[in-house]
């Protein structure tokens, strides 16, 4: 079980991430992968009315959609994500043949996107058992783009080193708690509200504690407050610019790269 302490952090953070001029909205109400599913489906259609041609998806029809967004490892998420000229697309042989092959679009790179993009907080997700030795979970803080999980939070309390949190996500990988919906995840982010760290997505075997990264500000002051780092990281542009613009993809490693903070602030120096 969680400890009260873990889920008054959880708490805290939501309500950092909601507060202010804030475009996250926290859907306390998701709690299972069928519900973060119908979610989905729900903007996708919404994004996509004139390709539906009001046609709205049938069941057989999502379930391709379901598959083609159960992706094999992070680096193959990505690799979708980085989508066709800055669009990742779903293809759906509609079930009414008349109606053909139509490509839907799923998620923007670029973040404003005519107010396209929808930026939600869900968390204590029940994430089933994948392997009968293995328990049920309830994960932590997970924020979705359009619906999709791309940044994962694993919390500690601050007696606790943030590297359980770390451990924790290597468990959880390990057990299948990321597959499904979840498998398009893109960046943990670890902390114990003192010290807070992130690293691109990758599977459990390829999660190394030496890729943790701590976040400077632009003058290179080091940020490891867990609201500091919410303020600075997953505010929105910047959540959607780190999964969607400031990461590498590695076909050597076949491996995900995000950006270190001092590119990030290089590209943002050049833009401005």
């Amino acid at each position: 079980m969680k400890s009260i302490a873990e889920l008054e952090i959880e708490k805290q953070l939501i309500e950092r991430l909601t507060s202010g001029e804030s475009q996250w909205t926290y859907r306390q109400e998701l709690r299972t992968e069928e519900q973060l599913w119908e979610n989905f489906f729900a903007k996708l259609e919404q994004n996509n009315l004139p390709a539906l041609k009001d046609q709205l998806l049938t069941e057989q029809e999502k379930e391709q959609i379901k598959n083609q967004l159960n992706f094999v490892n992070y680096y193959e998420a990505a690799k979708w994500l980085a989508g066709e000229n800055g669009i990742a697309k779903v293809q759906v042989q509609r079930e009414d043949a008349r109606l053909g092959t139509i490509r839907l679009s799923v998620i923007w790179r670029d973040n404003v996107a005519g107010g396209k993009s929808s930026y939600e907080i869900v968390h204590q997700v029940e994430r089933d058992k994948a392997y009968p030795m293995d328990p049920n979970r309830r994960l932590d803080v997970t924020l979705l783009i359009n619906g999709l999980p791309m940044i994962h939070i694993e919390l500690k309390s601050r007696q606790e080193p943030f590297l359980n949190a770390f451990r924790q996500i290597q468990k959880y990988d390990k057990e299948g708690k990321f597959r499904g919906i979840y498998s398009s995840l893109q960046m943990f982010v670890v902390s114990n509200v003192i010290d807070t760290r992130y690293i691109a997505a990758a599977k459990e075997n390829k999660l190394n504690a030496q890729f943790l990264t701590k976040w400077v500000d632009s003058q290179n002051q080091p940020v490891t407050d867990l609201f500091a780092f919410v303020e600075q990281v997953l505010s929105i542009p910047r959540a959607h610019q780190m999964v969607m613009q400031y990461s590498v993809i590695d076909d050597v490693r076949k491996a995900l790269i995000l950006l270190r903070p001092y590119q990030v602030h290089a590209i943002e120096a050049v833009r401005e």
